[in-house]
């Protein structure tokens, strides 16, 4: 996956980047109420491995590998939903048993709780994979001086 930044400043091997955020709605003229607010634009500074020495101010191509990308999606949104679901039926059969309380509200309270727990999950694993070079983002190419 092949993103445009602006280098704001260029480090050992790493640099900081402007890029914008970009929707699929974006180029759309239309005023539909489903983009919300993607019609604004928003610009975003991460760091990135700068392995071709591009230099402040310079616009460059930054790569993620595709397979990364799908990967770290599914992640996002469907863990949490896994995890929903999980906690309601798992609580919803289990806990009436243990405790007086009716199966509806023993589901919803381990889907909230298996919701809260999904969000500490990825939050380590997304600090597990910080330590995989696959998972960051690097300058491939330098588009203009």
């Amino acid at each position: 996956m092949e993103e445009e930044a602006v280098v704001v400043k260029s480090l050992n091997g790493k640099a900081e980047v402007r890029l914008v955020k970009q929707s699929a709605c974006q180029h759309c003229d239309h005023d539909c109420g489903l983009a919300g607010d993607s019609h604004e634009i928003k610009e975003l500074e991460v760091e990135v491995e700068n392995p071709i020495g591009a230099k402040a101010g310079q616009r460059v191509a930054l790569e993620m590998g595709n397979k990364e990308v799908y990967f770290a999606s599914l992640l996002v949104y469907l863990l949490p939903l896994l995890f929903m679901f999980a906690g309601y039926f798992i609580f919803g059969a289990y806990l009436p048993r243990i405790i007086e309380i009716g199966v509806e509200p023993a589901g919803m309270l381990g889907a909230l709780t298996l919701l809260i727990i999904s969000f500490f999950s990825l939050r380590k694993i997304d600090d597990f994979l910080k330590s995989k070079r696959s998972f960051h983002p690097k300058i491939t190419k330098i588009l203009s001086k």
